[in-house]
């Protein structure tokens, strides 16, 4: 049975991190939109040692900042005010500080759960975004002027007709496979471990980003002292890894970072995730557009992923809001464009650091340590590094810059 037919300007499919904060930044833009999200929301999930973690770039908080909704999390999160980056084995260090960049941080660490309450909360005051959640998406056709959706909630089949439609369910997108929009894959044939852990020495509000011949290992300050780990290993190696007891883990974990934090005392559970550079083919067809990680999914070195993917969310926030009378083809068209460069970038950034220093090629080795040494010694080549962590090269968006919505004219 089919309920009545609903229309919006805006039509977000998926709730995640991304298409939430898309529909938070379209709250004022005067657009009616619309969130479809497969999964229940859990606002009030109870805290936990192993909450996963996002890094936060400091272009991100400009961005959330612009948003108003920096003020809810600022206490809740953990900054990053130095960045250490190393290489096991060889001597070259760069060090990345906030007051070299005359930030307050150069990045955050935020629990997932905490950036989702906070988006959350905005939306369920927002009367102009309509939330449909459980809700799972039957199947979508587009038409000249609007994209017709067919729905599932509570049981009872719905239609509805979107101006715009966003698809932001994340990198295994069942939206984009129903558009038949294929992807770009390029396996790293390595895996990442994700766990925190408490240290025996403060974290000091320092990240660590320390490369091994086997993959790139990260410790990030979080909040209640401990430290979120990102431990890319090959994939074969996984499996001898998770079926460690936790203080034989420890151990390895140990062998591989050192003794900077001191020892390793606790350590939570163990998520496993393939690796891999999956771009899909197009981002816009028609009266539809592809953001974060059902466009692109990068390797979590140097934590450039979700800062992508808010960077997505606020320049095509500013293009609506400011389209006017202009055809959504240009609109999109532009939103291609501009955003493409970036994220090339940001691929060949990631990509590069993967393939160099995932490498025990005894000259490269060398050729590496001399440069982070160099790097370390060369305040220009430092700061262009330090932009690019912090999310601020290339053309920025309007939140990008810290500028609020234009309001759209309707």
């Amino acid at each position: 049975m089919h309920a009545e037919a609903k229309t919006c300007d805006v039509l977000i499919i998926g709730g995640g991190l991304a298409g939430a904060s898309l529909a938070c930044a379209l709250e004022n833009s005067g657009l009616a939109v619309a969130l479809i999200e497969a999964h229940p929301l859990h606002a009030q999930t109870q805290p936990c040692y192993d909450d996963r973690t996002v890094a936060l770039s400091y272009g991100s908080r400009v961005i959330f900042e612009a948003m108003g909704l920096w003020p809810a999390m600022a206490d809740r999160i953990e900054a990053i005010k130095t960045i250490h980056i190393s290489d096991r084995g060889h001597l070259g260090v760069t060090r990345l500080r906030h007051l070299d960049e005359g930030v307050e941080a150069l990045g955050y660490v935020a629990e997932n759960r905490v950036l989702g309450e906070v988006l959350y909360q905005r939306l369920v005051e927002n009367q102009n975004v309509q939330l449909h959640c459980p809700a799972q998406v039957l199947s979508l056709q587009q038409q000249d002027d609007s994209v017709q959706l067919c729905y599932a909630e509570n049981g009872t089949e719905h239609e509805l007709s979107a101006g715009l439609v966003v698809v932001a369910d994340g990198v295994s997108s069942a939206t984009r496979e129903m558009l038949q929009i294929g992807t770009s894959r390029q396996d790293y044939q390595q895996s990442a471990i994700i766990t925190n852990v408490t240290p025996g020495q403060s974290h000091q509000n320092i990240a660590y980003e320390r490369f091994t011949d086997t993959g790139p290992l990260a410790f990030l300050p979080m909040t209640d002292h401990r430290c979120s780990v990102v431990w890319t290993v090959p994939t074969g190696q996984v499996d001898a890894l998770l079926a460690m007891d936790d203080e034989a883990f420890l151990e390895k974990l140990q062998q591989r970072f050192g003794y900077r934090l001191g020892r390793l005392r606790k350590v939570g559970q163990r998520q496993v995730y393939p690796l891999a550079l999956v771009e899909s083919t197009q981002l816009v067809r028609g009266r539809v557009v592809i953001v974060g990680n059902a466009a692109h999914a990068i390797h979590p070195v140097a934590g450039q992923g979700f800062n992508l993917a808010l960077r997505d969310v606020a320049l095509l926030a500013e293009l609506l809001s400011a389209q006017n009378d202009a055809p959504i083809e240009e609109t999109l068209a532009n939103y291609q464009a501009m955003r493409t460069q970036d994220a090339r970038r940001v691929y060949r950034f990631t990509d590069t650091l993967v393939k160099v220093f995932s490498n025990d090629f005894p000259p490269l080795a060398h050729a590496r340590a001399a440069a982070l040494l160099l790097t370390d010694l060369m305040p220009a080549v430092k700061h262009r590094l330090a932009r690019q962590s912090m999310g601020l090269s290339g053309r920025l968006s309007r939140l990008g810059r810290g500028l609020s919505m234009v309001k759209r004219n309707v």
